[in-house]
């Protein structure tokens, strides 16, 4: 586990938002081949590492984008005011207060620039506007003390990508980030690929790193259109509930307990037999693991489901989703692929 935190570390900090994921892509595919898979890039963007061995076909699946901003317009004082890189509409939820005060680093077609996300504060606030009842798009901008004739000289435009700036440290057992969701899944499935050795191996192993996830399982839609697997295993981040607030009837997984199997999200029912055959060689292989129904959250799963081939998803406990301080368990992480590699070897199959 000691080698698990860097590997972690590097994916996480690479920049990826939705629809520009190159870096990651030209990051993971190498690895992939080094450990002895032929690799294929897709036109959209999605790598698949045929990996080999003896049985049905397996599919590995993991998304490579992480979530982002879009610039929506340019003040004519050089502030950047944002659309949200999924559904976006006028307000966003209170809940979003977090994002005010972060840094960021806007994709500029010249290079990063940084800025932070900022809003009227302190004594300007308390003069001058009355207490918000909801958060509106309009309540923060992004200042990257450029003039809005510097930015456009740089090549910011409406459209241009913003990610969170943050690296990601070990607290204890814990790793603390920015696009654990879901490069923490990419490290897992490319350890297991590193650890089973083909002749080991009791499927016909493919990987594949997706690209926008996060907008609608984009990149898992075309790869599902091939419909070359029979079977599909989602890799992904999970909801844990093990904070204050969160009632457990609500948000059953902790950190620290163990990776998850998911047996239904917003989108779709995972499949009964192939959920069972994971739950039977996390038993065979004695790693205890967590159950879970998520609401409000899809994965790549769901195409292929539509597909017609079979699908799971397991997951690593994580608090804080979709944040630049999501946090993870690594004894969760190196559980999940123990479990996975042990279900590759066909164990209790």
């Amino acid at each position: 586990m000691s080698d698990l935190f860097p590997f972690i570390k590097e994916l996480t900090e690479l920049t990826g938002p939705v629809g520009q994921e190159a870096t990651v892509l030209d990051y993971i595919e190498p690895l992939w081949q080094a450990a002895g898979a032929r690799t294929e890039r897709t036109r959209i963007g999605n790598i698949l590492a045929y990996a080999g061995g003896n049985g049905p076909r397996l599919l590995l699946a993991a998304h490579a984008d992480e979530l982002c901003y879009l610039v929506r317009a340019i003040d004519a004082n050089g502030f950047l005011w944002l659309a949200n890189g999924q559904t976006w509409e006028r307000k966003t939820s209170l809940r979003n207060w977090f994002t005010i005060g972060q840094n960021v680093r806007v994709l500029a077609r010249s290079g990063e620039l940084p800025g932070v996300i900022a809003a009227a504060t302190g004594h300007a606030a308390a003069l001058v506007l009355p207490e918000p009842a909801e958060l509106t798009w309009n309540d923060f901008w992004v200042d990257t003390g450029l003039s809005r004739d510097e930015l456009i000289t740089r090549g910011v435009t409406p459209g241009t990508r913003i990610v969170w700036d943050a690296t990601t440290v070990q607290r204890g057992p814990h790793i603390v980030g920015k696009a654990l969701d879901d490069r923490v899944p990419l490290a897992v499935i490319t350890e297991v690929l590193r650890r089973v050795p083909v002749h080991e191996r009791a499927f016909d192993l493919t990987l594949a790193c997706t690209v926008q996830e996060e907008v609608g399982v984009i990149g898992a839609s075309a790869l599902a259109a091939r419909n070359q697997f029979d079977a599909a295993i989602v890799v992904e981040i999970g909801l844990a509930g093990d904070i204050p607030g969160v009632d457990e009837r609500a948000l059953p997984l902790r950190l620290g307990a163990g990776p998850a199997l998911v047996h239904k999200d917003a989108l779709v029912h995972y499949d009964y037999a192939l959920t069972r055959a994971l739950e039977q060689a996390a038993a065979y292989a004695h790693i205890p693991i967590q159950h879970a129904v998520f609401g409000s959250f899809g994965s790549d799963g769901a195409p292929f489901m539509k597909a017609d081939i079979p699908a799971a998803m397991v997951v690593f406990p994580a608090r804080y989703t979709h944040t630049p301080f999501e946090t993870g368990h690594l004894g969760d992480i190196e559980a999940l692929i123990e479990w996975l590699a042990a279900f590759v070897r066909g164990g209790a199959s």
